[in-house]
């Protein structure tokens, strides 16, 4: 079996039924990694893909919503925006994040969310309900000295879930 959209093209099915799909897009000067991926085609909805086609030509827009979490979760005590912050300051060289921060306004930690490099956009078209990962977006502010993510996943309208760090 197959799904064909117009974005995405034909969507087939592997040996296990697992669809996937993956390009790059460019957000800036940067290129961003873009894949779809669900692990069996009857769970993926013609409306999901939309959604999905719509987030990615809004790539601008999605960064934005997802920064915006990101700056909102500093002002509770202990977040995890705040800890990987706190753990890249801590780790890396203080010249590496030099080079890092493209933005000096004077406050550190909204310098560094407004220079942290998104690396990757993975979609799940298979969870459309509200609390359901159904974007994942990957974060790094030297994506050449560390492998530490500062990970925001989205449900269906955009909204933020989930902040997680992965290392």
């Amino acid at each position: 079996m197959t799904i064909e959209h117009d974005f995405f093209g034909i969507l087939g099915s592997d040996d296990e039924g697992e669809i996937y799909w993956s390009d790059s897009a460019e957000l800036g000067d940067q290129d961003i990694e873009i894949d779809l991926s669900s692990p069996d085609e009857p769970s993926v909805s013609l409306e999901a893909l939309d959604i999905a086609a719509f987030m990615i030509n809004s790539l601008e827009d999605l960064d934005s919503q997802a920064r915006e979490s990101l700056v909102a979760e500093l002002s509770a005590e202990g977040s995890v925006t705040a800890l990987y912050i706190n753990q890249c300051f801590e780790e890396l060289d203080e010249e590496v994040i030099e080079d890092a921060l493209i933005w000096d306004s004077g406050d550190k930690q909204i310098d560094f969310l407004r220079s942290i490099q998104l690396q990757r956009i993975g979609f799940h078209p298979h969870h459309i309900k509200n609390d359901e990962h159904f974007a994942v977006l990957d974060y790094s502010i030297s994506p050449t000295e560390t492998d530490a993510l500062l990970v925001v996943t989205l449900d269906v309208h955009g909204d933020a879930i989930v902040i997680s760090l992965d290392s």
